[in-house]
């Protein structure tokens, strides 16, 4: 994985591993310019590592004046965003030809996607933890209801997702933001009668495949690069029937 260099990321997110993350300085004044785009810092770095397939993650503008890579097929992966993403700023307008497959990992309305999948998802239902596994790491009895509040967004947000106090209910707050959180925590919220998170990518549809999805209340946050609200509007009818990295993994290994 290559990308600006996370020390912010890391210390907001102790928990996140970072194994296989190169650090790469991202200067959008050159990266903007195809007479300096080629010599910079990301640049270099992709070129000697000379992957087979770069998988572009959306953020596609600091490659506009580097690709194509030579022998490299690039894939782009879409999900919700602004309708300005497709365009782009003067200068460093997407070029839709950079890409050999434009693949949705969310059913967004797009004439530009060439492979619509199922969203990309960490755990598969068969690598939860089992039944009981939560409560017996709190150290709760199994006959009191659990009530889970999840979060990894900007800090004093988690507030919004505390729900009013229910006498005999232990309310447990897993925050991405502390060093001993659990990760990945959607392998344990099966375990919880009730669930209030955000309707971000990662855990909206973490809580759709595992199952826990008619026990969670989805709250919108304001986001400029990604419409928390449309999913809770227009993506509850949609039924996943793959998890879409062991779609993405199943292509790469087949080399089709």
């Amino acid at each position: 994985m290559f990308g600006p260099a996370p020390g912010a990321a890391a210390a907001a997110f102790p928990a996140v591993p970072t194994l296989g993350w190169e650090d790469v300085e991202i200067r959008a004044a050159q990266l903007s310019a195809p007479e300096t785009a080629r010599v910079t810092d990301l640049a270099t770095r992709l070129a000697a590592f000379s992957p087979d397939v770069l998988l572009v993650d959306m953020f596609w503008a600091p490659l506009r004046h580097i690709l194509p890579l030579a022998g490299c097929e690039a894939w782009l992966l879409l999900r919700s965003m602004p309708a300005a993403w497709l365009a782009g700023p003067p200068g460093v307008e997407l070029d839709l030809m950079q890409y050999a497959r434009i693949i949705s990992i969310e059913p967004i309305a797009s004439g530009a996607v060439t492979h619509p999948i199922d969203p990309i998802v960490m755990v598969n239902p068969g690598e939860c933890q089992p039944r009981g596994a939560l409560r017996a790491r709190l150290g709760m009895p199994s006959e009191q209801r659990l009530v889970a509040v999840m979060h990894a967004g900007l800090p004093g947000e988690q507030r919004r997702l505390v729900p009013a106090s229910k006498g005999g209910d232990l309310v447990v707050t897993f925050d991405l933001h502390e060093a001993s959180a659990l990760f990945p925590i959607a392998s344990w919220l099966g375990d919880a009668d009730e669930l209030h998170c955000a309707a971000g990518y990662n855990a909206y549809w973490e809580a759709r495949w595992l199952g826990y999805a008619p026990r969670a209340t989805f709250t919108a946050f304001a986001r400029r690069n990604d419409d928390q609200a449309w999913r809770i509007a227009k993506c509850g009818r949609y039924v996943m029937r793959a998890n879409g990295a062991d779609t993405l993994a199943a292509w790469l290994m087949r080399g089709s």
